[in-house]
């Protein structure tokens, strides 16, 4: 084809070529043709010499392709798996994080448990070391937050386990207290023995049993940050009996290596303020306020009556038998019998109004005074609840002119009410029991003397009858 297009574009261009002419034309078409012929089996063969290792380096690139998608795909389920992995790794830190703080919470607390479980001077003692470990910068790490936290709860276990270690057999050492006589603060030596402390002075003779308070009663919760481990507190000696003060003194400051006998009370101290604090009679109604003086009035007058009355009525004997005109009775009964011998012969109506004024009279005898101890039964309540009033009275005025009123004025009060409540009812529960002995005592006299008069009557009856019969025998025979 090229060769026809190379001959018709020659016979465009020459079209008066001659027969030579064209010999030449055509002799040189089949040079081109042969020698493009060669060019196209040369660029062919050049062609399939570089195919092949051109396709050699494509299945190579293609081995090498699916070989990196390989290690992608690994790769990538490497990288699922590590993520994975991650996930439940930080699950587990959290859960670990979550149990140390929960730790670290209980060791908290534990250690304010056991620093307010302390005694008032142990924890005086005790309060400056608590201060250095757990503030203190010295030996915090400040590339590790977590464990500046950690390490003083740990070091203030360590204190309290040493503490239990160095508590077999007690623990002596030095310190003031006030102590209960003067209320003046002195120096000397403690004993603590568990939770209970004791005290000698080396000042002075006082000696004793150490008050136990805990840091909680004495302050809004328990915490052991600077401003509550600033704040101290004296320690006080309670008021001890001279002979157990005695025994706590040779005990507290004998040698050690000895055996020593102390005084335990299971109530830390609060049986010996008890004991202490017991009021006198005297002190006790001295706390009635002005209102106690009517009520112990009442009472004084009522007794008096009560045992005079009672000894007028339960003196008083029932007599035995019939009755009889010439009988010896007692008071009231022997007027009966008198009465009657001295009415004999009137009618019966006369003689029962006669026994009647008798009866009345031994009743009103026997019944004076007893309305007194009535009126005081039911008058000691009400000055007792007159009482309760005005000292409720004064515990609100103290509440309401002063925002923190001193505690001895407020127990004044309340001591007022409950002073005058208490005797009040001691007078009138007696009074209003004595009353009705005595009253229903009386009454069954009074019936007695009634049953008494009805024989009178009747023995005057039938004496009357005896006189009425004898009489007109007596004029017969003259």
């Amino acid at each position: 084809m090229r060769f026809a297009l190379i001959f018709g574009i020659s016979c465009l261009l020459q079209p008066g070529l001659t027969a030579a002419t064209l010999d030449e034309v055509e002799a040189s078409a089949k040079r081109d043709l042969k020698d493009a012929l060669a060019r196209l089996a040369k660029q062919r063969n050049e062609h399939q010499l570089e195919k092949t290792p051109m396709a050699r380096e494509a299945i190579s690139l293609e081995e090498s392709a699916r070989s990196k998608r390989k290690e992608f795909d690994r790769r990538l389920r490497l990288r699922d798996n590590q993520e994975s992995s991650l996930a439940e790794l930080e699950d587990e830190v959290e859960e670990i994080e979550g149990d140390l703080e929960a730790a670290l919470s209980l060791l908290s607390e534990y250690n304010r448990s056991w620093f307010d479980g302390l005694s008032s001077p142990e924890r005086e003692l005790r309060r400056e070391p608590v201060k250095k470990i757990l503030f203190s910068d010295s030996e915090k790490d400040p590339d590790d937050e977590s464990w500046g936290e950690i390490s003083p709860q740990f070091d203030l276990a360590k204190m309290s386990a040493d503490r239990l270690k160095q508590s077999y057999g007690g623990i002596r050492f030095t310190g003031r207290a006030v102590t209960p006589n003067d209320d003046v603060e002195e120096l000397g030596d403690f004993l603590s023995l568990g939770p209970a402390t004791y005290f000698a002075s080396s000042e002075s003779n006082a000696s004793g049993v150490v008050e136990f308070s805990r840091r909680s009663e004495v302050s809004n919760g328990v915490s052991l940050d600077p401003a509550s481990l600033s704040r101290s507190r004296s320690s006080r000696v309670l008021q001890t009996p001279d002979k157990i003060a005695e025994t706590i003194r040779g005990a507290v400051t004998q040698k050690k290596g000895g055996s020593i006998t102390l005084p335990l009370d299971p109530t830390l101290g609060k049986a010996i303020v008890l004991a202490s604090s017991e009021p006198t009679l005297v002190e006790e109604l001295a706390k009635g306020g002005v209102w106690i003086f009517p009520i112990l009035g009442f009472a004084l007058l009522s007794t008096l009556i009560a045992l005079c009355k009672a000894w007028q009525i339960l003196s008083v004997r029932h007599p035995s038998g019939q009755p009889d005109l010439e009988g010896k009775y007692g008071m009231p009964f022997m007027a009966l019998p008198k009465a009657a011998r001295a009415n004999l012969g009137k009618s019966a109506e006369i003689l029962e109004e006669v026994l009647y004024e008798q009866i009345i009279e031994a009743q009103a005898r026997l019944e004076k005074w007893l309305p007194v101890v009535a009126v005081t039964a039911a008058a000691a309540p009400l000055l007792g609840l007159l009482g309760t009033v005005t000292g409720m009275i004064d515990v609100f005025q103290q509440l309401t002119h002063f925002a923190n009123p001193e505690n001895s004025e407020l127990s004044r009060g309340i001591s007022e009410a409950l002073v005058t409540t208490k005797f009040g009812l001691i007078t009138a529960i007696p009074a209003l029991i004595v009353h009705a002995l005595l009253s229903r005592r009386v009454q069954g006299i009074i019936a007695k003397m009634e049953s008494f008069a009805s024989g009178f009557v009747n023995l005057a009856a039938n004496a009357k009858k005896e006189i009425a019969t004898e009489t007109p025998a007596n004029e017969s025979g003259d």
